[in-house]
């Protein structure tokens, strides 16, 4: 879904008959050709509700949707635990950053370490503390509360370095890194043609986790010198926001994709074949003026033939049928995907 120069919502369809090009047609144009179920219906209309558009407010946005039980009890529930996960972290995150400006404030953190805390108490305690850091930086208890909060808001997504609980997008770096191993060691042992879609692919997941890595050694330099907290907050906010934010991007697509291609690690080959057909067509590339690679580098022409003699969407690559099997295996997985 993308909006057009008026400001409307406009969908982009892959080709049906799994030919070149895309189907775009305004959204009340859809159920005229396909089943619009009340899910699609109640998240498009959460969509057009965002005042931003990004990786993370999509999510948000499909996860209150899922949560509602829509899309059926596994997806609410997993809805459920998904936000409730972040809750839990993103308290995490403004703890472990209380617990930092203490000591970068050579400040005893005693106290708020103690075990067997209720919530409230280990509130109150950060509140207090806040306070007595405030004072030190000449800033309103309020005002150090606000900055610390706002800070632990933009920084959970990805996690501080210093809290042994990895964030949400920096354990995606490290499974994606790990996906694009297993495709390569698949790629030199699979002998049919498909293996250069395996290339392909572990080459598109190195540009986004080259970028990455350096967005988080960015990020990372900035939290494990948190004086700035206390300084131009402003400044220090805008950099932070810029960094998560655009680790979201580089990150956007590949979970389902490094799902995708877990749940067929058992399968036979020819199923792993079909699979490497369709995260082909699902790769996010980067665009060239991100740091992506000219289309040039690729034969694109060459594999997309490939992918489409080894896989049309949803069918049987051997009876060219509708392959239900596949078509539930990848809806399960969109239904509790976080």
């Amino acid at each position: 879904m993308r909006p057009t120069r008026q400001g409307e919502p406009e969908f982009l369809l892959p080709s049906f008959n799994g030919g070149k090009g895309m189907y775009i047609m305004p959204w009340r144009s859809l159920p005229a050709v396909m089943t619009v179920t009340l899910h699609d219906r109640l998240l498009y209309d959460a969509l057009l509700e965002l005042k931003q558009y990004s990786p993370d407010t999509v999510r948000q946005a499909v996860l209150a949707v899922q949560a509602t039980g829509v899309a059926g009890g596994d997806a609410s529930l997993a809805a459920e635990k998904t936000l409730a996960l972040d809750a839990g972290y993103q308290a995490l995150t403004q703890f472990t950053l209380v617990i930092e400006l203490l000591k970068l404030a050579r400040m005893d953190p005693g106290e708020l370490l103690a075990t067997g805390m209720t919530g409230s108490e280990s509130r109150r305690l950060m509140r207090a503390a806040l306070g007595q850091l405030g004072q030190r930086a000449s800033l309103p208890v309020e005002e150090m509360v606000s900055r610390v909060e706002a800070l632990a808001t933009l920084i959970a997504p990805v996690g501080l370095p210093q809290c042994q609980q990895l964030g949400r997008l920096r354990m995606a770096v490290g499974e994606l890194e790990r996906t694009r191993a297993s495709l390569q060691r698949w790629g030199a042992t699979d002998f049919s043609e498909v293996s250069q879609l395996a290339d392909f692919v572990a080459e598109t997941a190195k540009a986004a986790l080259d970028m990455s890595r350096d967005r988080l050694a960015r990020l990372d330099a900035r939290c494990r010198d948190l004086g700035a907290i206390a300084g131009d907050f402003r400044a220090l906010r805008t950099a932070v926001a810029e960094d998560v934010t655009r680790l979201g991007w580089l990150m956007d697509g590949w979970p389902f994709l490094i799902r995708l291609w877990d749940s067929v690690s058992d399968s036979p080959l020819e199923t792993q074949q079909s699979t490497m057909g369709e995260l082909f067509r699902l790769a996010p590339l980067i665009p060239v003026g991100e740091g992506g690679k000219e289309p040039s580098a690729y034969d694109l022409e060459v594999l997309g033939k490939i992918q489409t003699r080894w896989l049309r969407m949803g069918e049987d690559w051997r009876t060219g049928a509708l392959d239900m099997t596949a078509v539930m295996r990848i809806e399960a997985l969109k239904a509790t995907l976080s």
